[in-house]
């Protein structure tokens, strides 16, 4: 079977485990020599290795995302290597579950930081080589920002989440307009993943019965599923199916648009 991203070459923010660890693997899977980037090495060291050792190219990076040089010197590092850049997906992300009234500054500052200052400092980082590979492909460029459908509908005990992630969304389709009408030939688009098998719903699982909204975890887990119509939890592989689209040639006439993989929780 054909690989739609042979020749490619991606980051994945994040990728150590859990949707980016999928994410990045997937791109792998299909043919992108993928960076694979996280806080700790040893994450990001397993899940690169376990890419080559499925046939695909990949490389481990150690950053943080909210370091505006940590993301220069990542970008330098897959100029370096592979003299080009075509896919950039934002994936790393915070979760502080949390009423408003126990959320403070430092908590609300710490999620911006993380889940809407980092693809702002992606980007910026990345456009140069990003906008130059663009130019000798003939399919141009695609960023990726995970969002969640927390930015497009009000969730509970999520109010510095759900802020940080609308404006993601809207963040992306301002620059994929301002992107396109300059005809820099990148595609941007995000990702708005519903309740999925992460450490992140464990989390969510908890507060809610630290707060009294569930009485035990198994409470929890069936109070947020049944809000979903499809009536599961999502799995990573999901959001990495919908990622790969996004990232490939399948999507070229898609952008400043949002990818929402919720199981139809937010179209009631």
């Amino acid at each position: 079977m054909a690989q739609p991203l042979i020749g490619r070459v991606a980051l994945v923010s994040g990728s150590g485990r859990n949707i980016g660890a999928a994410i990045a693997k997937r791109l792998g899977a299909e043919g992108a020599e993928v960076f694979v980037t996280d806080l700790e090495q040893s994450r990001a060291e397993t899940i690169a290795g376990e890419i080559r050792e499925a046939g695909g190219k990949a490389h481990p990076l150690v950053f943080d995302v909210t370091d505006p040089k940590g993301w220069t010197d990542a970008i330098a590092e897959v100029e370096k290597r592979c003299k080009h850049l075509d896919i950039l997906v934002n994936n790393a992300g915070l979760v502080i579950s949390k009423s408003f009234e126990d959320t403070d500054l430092d908590e609300w500052h710490r999620i911006m930081r993380v889940n809407l200052d980092a693809p702002f400092l992606g980007v910026k980082a990345a456009l140069s080589l990003m906008r130059e590979s663009a130019k000798r492909t003939p399919f141009g460029g695609s960023i990726v920002n995970m969002s969640s459908v927390s930015g497009i509908v009000g969730t509970p005990l999520l109010a510095a989440y759900t802020t940080s992630k609308a404006g993601v969304r809207y963040f992306s389709k301002s620059i994929a307009i301002d992107f396109a009408k300059k005809g820099y030939r990148l595609r941007v688009n995000s990702v708005h993943p519903g309740l999925i098998e992460t450490d992140s719903s464990a989390l969510l699982f908890q507060e809610r019965v630290r707060s009294g909204i569930a009485k035990d975890i198994e409470d929890a887990k069936a109070g947020m599923v049944a809000n979903y119509p499809l009536g599961r939890m999502g799995h990573v592989s999901d959001v990495a199916g919908g990622v790969l689209y996004l990232a490939s040639d399948d999507s070229a006439y898609v952008t400043g648009t949002e990818l929402i993989i919720d199981g139809g929780m937010s179209a009631q």
